[in-house]
């Protein structure tokens, strides 16, 4: 059985129940021992995630021997209408269950049923835990390199010179901010419409750029980095909502330590600059004009998203 999450910006809800028995049919290889695997539609439904449509298939595939070895290709979207498409996929076979996000660069799954799952090499197979953990990671991290808005703000916190015990205090206060909401938002422990999310975080950006613009003291600066990290992380989580099958704990831990990877990156590329730009006579002028330029795009951002 495989219970794929699929977004695509180009299709959404005005599906018909043939439309998506063709798509699937036309899309989706499920194969085992050289037989196509017949499959069945057992449930269909829409939600918005990330300001989109997202529909959400429960396939069941049979097979007319029993499966050992199985292979899944994937081919929705990816060519045509939504190059960026991804699937949180969770795949059931027996007792054993495997949790994949699926994109242009991964789009076949391999394994051997009944024991554990994964891309086979050697016939040594790879444990379906250390399959879910690499690609809520490596999610995660482009999730994080793609969030221009999450990007910008932290620019903004990190542009105006400071000691580097208060950027170690920004990044801190912001990574325990949005790692307590975005393990709530995900878990549905606590939700937060995206509807209002959204400009929260455009207005954070706005925010922390009037700050360096007009403020002269910046001693609290951690605790502003901690209360609007709580706000992104739901707007981190909301690709994550619906998509967490039993292995939950693993796929948010992967998740959550992947957004901290791709900061981190973009931190090692971005601080080294702005300290050796604080010791120039001229930086202050410079980050003016940066944070007035981040403030116009949050504020762009706010109006479109209202």
């Amino acid at each position: 059985m495989i219970d794929p999450d699929a977004s695509s910006e180009s299709r959404g809800p005005a599906w018909t129940q043939d439309d998506l028995l063709r798509l699937v049919r036309e899309s989706l290889r499920v194969t085992a021992g050289g037989e196509q695997g017949a499959f069945r539609l057992m449930s269909q439904s829409v939600e918005k995630k990330n300001g989109m449509d997202m529909v959400k298939l429960q396939l069941s595939y049979t097979f007319s021997q029993p499966v050992r070895e199985y292979a899944v290709h994937y081919a929705f979207f990816f060519d045509s209408d939504d190059p960026q498409h991804q699937n949180f996929v969770t795949m059931f076979h027996g007792k054993e269950e495997t949790q994949s996000v699926l994109s242009t660069k991964l789009r076949d799954l391999s394994g051997i049923a009944g024991t554990a799952p994964g891309v086979q090499t050697l016939e040594i197979p790879v444990p379906s835990w250390l399959v879910t953990f690499k690609d809520f990671l490596v999610t995660g991290m482009m999730h994080i390199w793609t969030g221009y808005d999450h990007l910008l703000f932290l620019l903004g916190l990190l542009v105006l010179k400071q000691t580097a015990r208060a950027y170690v205090k920004i990044l801190t206060a912001f990574t325990a901010g949005h790692s307590v909401t975005l393990a709530l938002a995900a878990l549905d422990i606590v939700r937060a419409p995206l509807s209002v999310i959204e400009p929260l975080i455009a207005l954070s950006i706005v925010f922390v750029a009037a700050e360096n613009l007009w403020f002269r003291r910046h001693n609290h600066r951690w605790l502003i980095a901690l209360l609007f990290g709580l706000i992104h992380g739901f707007g981190f989580a909301d690709i994550l909502h619906g998509a967490l099958g039993q292995s939950y704990l693993l796929a948010l831990f992967s998740f959550n330590l992947g957004v901290e990877l791709g900061q981190l990156a973009v931190l090692a590329v971005l601080l080294p600059a702005l300290i050796y730009l604080g010791r120039v006579a001229w930086y202050p002028r410079v980050m003016y004009g940066i944070s007035g330029i981040i403030a116009l795009l949050g504020a762009y951002w706010f109006v479109g998203r209202i």
